[in-house]
Parts: C-alpha cells; sequence; structure tokens
C-alpha cells in the first residue's frame, strides 16, 4: 500500500502491465489521451468514438475498471483516471513514445497509433528498453515524460 500525496488517500500498488488485459490498457490509454487534465472527467461517448466500440461495451468496460480501481466512473458525468490508472496509462504512453520513436527514427517507418500501441504492449519490458537504446532522438511529444519526468526517456 501507498499514500497518495495529492489527495491523501491510500490505495494498492498499481498494476504491472504484464498484469493487464490488452483491451484494459487500449481504455486506461483512451482515458487518458482524452482527457487534457488530471482530473477532467472523459464521457463514455467520446471513448465509444475514439475506441469504435459499441456504446454498451463502453459502459461495461469502465464500470469493470471502476471495480478494478483504475477510474472513477459516475453513470452521466464520465470517468476519470485514478492514481492506480495514471500510474498504467503513464507507463503504456511510455511504451508507445518509444516504439514510434524506434520506427520512426531508426527504421524510418510511420506507425498508426493502434499498430504502435499493440507492438508496445506485446513486448516485454527488457525489449522495449532495448528499442529505447537504439534510439538516439529524445521523446516524441506521445510520451508523457518528454517533459523529463521518468528515468527511462532520455532527451
Amino acid at each position: 500500500m501507498f499514500s497518495d500525496y495529492r489527495t491523501g488517500e491510500t490505495a494498492a500498488p498499481s498494476p504491472q502491465l504484464s498484469e493487464v488485459e490488452r483491451t484494459t490498457a487500449r481504455y486506461v490509454f483512451a482515458v487518458s489521451t482524452l482527457s487534457t487534465e488530471c482530473d477532467e472527467r472523459v464521457a463514455t461517448g467520446e471513448l465509444h468514438e475514439y475506441l469504435d466500440v459499441t456504446p454498451a461495451s463502453v459502459t461495461e468496460m469502465v464500470a469493470k475498471l471502476d471495480d478494478r480501481g483504475l477510474v472513477d466512473y459516475e453513470k452521466y458525468q464520465g470517468v476519470r483516471l485514478t492514481g492506480q490508472g495514471r500510474e498504467l496509462a503513464t507507463g503504456i504512453s511510455w511504451r508507445l513514445c518509444v516504439v514510434t520513436s524506434f520506427f520512426d527514427s531508426v527504421l524510418g517507418a510511420s506507425l498508426d497509433e493502434d499498430t504502435a500501441f499493440d507492438i508496445g504492449f506485446t513486448l516485454p519490458e527488457d525489449g522495449v528498453y532495448h528499442l529505447r537504446e537504439r534510439i538516439q532522438t529524445s521523446c516524441l511529444e506521445v510520451c508523457p515524460e518528454a517533459e523529463g519526468r521518468h528515468a527511462h526517456c532520455v532527451s
């Protein structure tokens, strides 16, 4: 257990990416991407459009994510990431950034977000680190650590 210094809440440690399913990671990443502020709620309709899934699927999944403590979901108010959800989203975003940067700067190829997400999600953590070691450029804008808050990214 750890304490969130911003809210004073005590929470269980965030799950590692290897402990979550692809769909869970995709939803957490989508909420992170669609919310511009840490506390901003995202409408389930926005998730439906972004993920190209049915509204019923969104409602069902955000309820599951709420039960797991990754999001705070209020019917008709939308969804926002919890501290655990933000930590998971940061890890997902970092992986997406590394994969996108590697393909762009080393291979000279562009990837769409879904493909980069799938590669980043599938690679074991040490594989992502190996890709990062081969990148000679700074992080892309998609990286949550482009502002220097994360030891994994080098500018």
